[in-house]
């Protein structure tokens, strides 16, 4: 029987799911997706092979894991810095900068090169759902800012957000990016 090193059997659960996601990343990273074997997760986490399974059905279960790890605190930290601030303006630009900011801390391109290439279907849907909770949030500022043509609005401003990820992703400097998004998101909803 494994020793549980944690207050209650769940925090130890908790513990060891990160452990694995860790140990997946870190193989990943080194070796790319085709590195990426039950035996190296549990070699690396220090557990036995057949005990990952206790966390998790498949490697490409732990790869979407993976991929969708930092989700719940990215929508947390777009919706708070949103809700921060006074003005629908003020929102809109929070909400880009958020998400050009988070993107220029974390490892979202080999996340979102993860999610292009090596997730299931099932996965893709599920990140396309996490990135719904997102467009909720933006729905929600383009609603206070009663626009003209708001799905437009939306949509240009999703765009100005995904350029920028992706500029940030293939290396330019985030700091540019970010004041040249955040002043082009000024200007479309003045």
């Amino acid at each position: 029987m494994p020793k549980i090193r944690a207050g209650t059997v769940r925090e130890h659960r908790a513990q060891r799911l990160d452990q694995l996601v860790d140990a997946a990343e870190a193989i990943m990273a080194e070796h790319g997706v085709d590195g990426l074997t039950a035996g190296a997760v549990a070699t690396r986490a220090g557990i036995a092979r057949n005990s990952i399974y206790r966390y998790f059905d498949s490697i490409d279960e732990l790869i979407e894991l993976v991929v969708t790890r930092e989700f719940p605190a990215w929508v947390s930290a777009v919706g708070a810095a949103v809700e921060a601030e006074r003005t629908p303006q003020a929102r809109a630009v929070a909400y880009v900068r958020t998400n050009l900011e988070l993107a220029a801390r974390g490892s979202h391109g080999r996340r979102a090169a993860l999610s292009r290439g090596a997730l299931s279907v099932a996965g893709r849907q599920r990140v396309k759902d996490l990135h719904g909770t997102l467009n909720a949030i933006l729905a929600t500022v383009i609603d206070d800012l009663e626009a003209a043509q708001p799905d437009l609005l939306q949509a240009v401003l999703q765009a100005l957000v995904d350029a920028g990820i992706r500029r940030i992703d293939v290396g330019d400097e985030p700091p540019g990016v970010i004041d040249y998004a955040c002043d082009a998101a000024g200007r479309l909803v003045d």
